[in-house]
């Protein structure tokens, strides 16, 4: 854990400084040189990264992290050089991640491992020219985290491996848990087919599967009651048994136990296993399927832990960057969504209001109160229309056009909303540069420093001549970047990915666009579809 001391006045720029008391801010200490940055920003811009970790984590887990805590002005000291970080704040709040020409190609790429920002996100300008370099990468990356780790206790390896740091110990732990995830949804899936079910008692009593001491209960007269296989519950136990292990080991390890557990995925963690439990007290107690049919609610309240058990495939939230996104958009748009779900309960009850008024005097009428107009109303303003339930007169067919229409307006403004967030988000954790060519020719601009004091990195193999070449040399000129050739082609592939990637967006709100003000249309006609079947015209 990082030390925290109060730092003396002397060892301060300026000792009078306020303490910054917004949870919107943290104040990072590099190597002496203080950088202010904005905890949305560090999330948002690479949400694996070690500093999109830091600011999400407690203050303890922080203690951890860092390398010392200046209690007197609220910053977190990283012993780490102020002039590569610098490059790296830039990345953070502009989204272009470049690399000082005067630093060792090696030295800035170690400290991207440090804080775990891949190497993709360099803008093209600044991508590494030698052919050897990848292969250094992957040693220095590697040599980085073993000797991060050797450092670690045991609580704080285990907290790594849990939480996912990228090394063989956390990739098993993560496989392991992905898949029994995935076999406890099959085994709930496949427990619900009838081939795969059994009695659960042929000869008429509830003492065979259970090895009660008293005389058997014999089953009260109704329908044959069916249960998943026996062997569903041993994979089903097996699987408990290790949510429960995961569950326990992330408790012990956490820093701030209260605050894990209301956690949103830690809960999600729980309710994955407490059904589990909660049936098995009462089988203890001598209530299975069979007798609780007969007890008013209990029977009820089983079913209910049962379908609980569909809540474990969420976990896969905690390793799927997909599912990540989709919650970060979902977040962001929290205002349009709840925007959008208040006009339509206004909508909702608003047009119910008016087609129970028309067709409540028909006398093959469908709406017999406002409530039992909510589902029409529902489905027409999003134009779903099952067709289930249509209106009898023309003033309502009227009302009924006009919340299709309303609800094209509610729906539509507020979704492409969404769509755009979820273009931000998604782009913002997608590498900026697209990943450097393979095949790019060889660059005289590497020079001794890229051994600087690492000998396991071998010296490219260039002649002296080459290496007192002067960076600019490496860059494009203006009139190179009009040929066509192969080499030139580089400095174009960005800014075509970049012209596709916003074609593909407007391609996408063309086709929403167009699809949802046809479905209107659809649906009037399946309305007067319906209306001539019912013989209502």
């Amino acid at each position: 854990m990082a030390e925290t001391f109060p730092l003396s006045k002397t060892t301060l720029s300026d000792n009078n400084e306020k303490r910054i008391s917004t949870p919107d801010l943290i104040k990072l200490n590099i190597g002496g040189q203080s950088f202010c940055c904005k905890i949305a920003t560090l999330k948002s811009r690479a949400f694996d990264s070690k500093l999109a970790r830091f600011v999400q984590s407690s203050h303890e887990a922080k203690l951890f992290m860092c390398d010392a805590y200046f209690m007197e002005t609220n910053e977190y000291f990283f012993e780490r050089t102020p002039k590569l970080f610098a490059s790296i704040y830039k990345y953070y709040s502009s989204g272009a991640l470049h690399r000082p020409l005067d630093v060792c190609e090696v030295e800035f790429y170690t400290e991207l491992v440090y804080w775990n920002i891949s190497e993709d996100q360099i803008s093209p300008c600044c991508w590494p020219r030698s052919n050897h370099l990848s292969d250094s990468l992957d040693d220095l990356s590697n040599t980085s985290k073993k000797r991060s780790l050797e450092n670690l206790t045991l609580r704080e390896r285990i907290y790594a491996i849990t939480e996912g740091d990228g090394t063989i110990c956390s990739l098993i732990f993560t496989s392991l848990s992905i898949g029994f995830v995935l076999i406890s949804v099959l085994g709930l899936v496949l427990g619900s087919i009838h081939e795969f079910q059994v009695p659960i008692n042929k000869k008429g009593n509830i003492s065979k599967r259970y090895n009660d001491t008293e005389p058997p209960s014999p089953i009260p007269p109704g329908p044959e009651m069916f249960e998943p296989h026996p062997f569903f519950d041993y994979v089903e136990t097996t699987c408990i048994v290790w949510f429960t292990i995961e569950y326990c080991l992330r408790i012990f390890v956490a820093p701030k136990k209260i605050s894990f557990v209301f956690e949103l995925l830690n809960i999600v963690d729980l309710i994955a296993i407490l059904p589990f439990y909660l049936e098995l007290s009462l089988t203890i107690f001598g209530f299975d399927s069979s007798s609780l049919k007969n007890v008013q609610g209990a029977f009820l309240v089983v079913r209910i832990l049962r379908v609980l058990r569909v809540v474990r495939i969420l976990k896969l939230g905690r390793y799927s960057a997909g599912m990540r996104t989709f919650a970060l958009t979902l977040r962001s748009s929290a205002k349009q969504l709840g925007m959008m779900g208040m006009v339509l309960c206004t909508g909702v009850i608003f047009f119910s209001t008016l087609i129970y008024y028309v067709e409540k005097d028909e006398p093959l009428t469908q709406f017999t109160s406002i409530p039992s107009a909510f589902w029409f109303v529902l489905v027409t303003m999003t134009t779903v229309g099952y067709g289930d339930s249509v209106p009898i007169t023309t003033a309502g067919k009227l009302i009924a056009s006009g919340a299709i229409v309303s609800g094209v307006l509610v729906l539509a403004l507020p979704i492409t909303i969404i769509v755009d967030s979820f273009m931000r988000v998604s782009g913002s954790h997608q590498p900026t540069s697209f990943g450097p060519p393979k095949n790019i020719p060889p660059n005289n601009n590497n020079n001794n420093n890229f051994n600087h004091g690492n000998s396991s990195f071998p010296p490219p193999s260039q002649s002296s001549s080459q290496h007192q070449q002067h960076p600019s040399a490496a860059l494009p000129t203006t009139s190179s970047l009009s040929r066509t050739s192969p080499t030139n082609s580089i400095s174009k592939k960005p800014l075509n990915e970049n012209i596709h990637f916003t074609a593909l967006k407007k391609s996408v709100h063309t086709f929403y666009f167009s699809l949802h003000f046809t479905k209107p249309f659809i649906t009037i006609l399946i309305c007067i579809n319906n209306s001539f079947y019912h013989g209502a015209i």
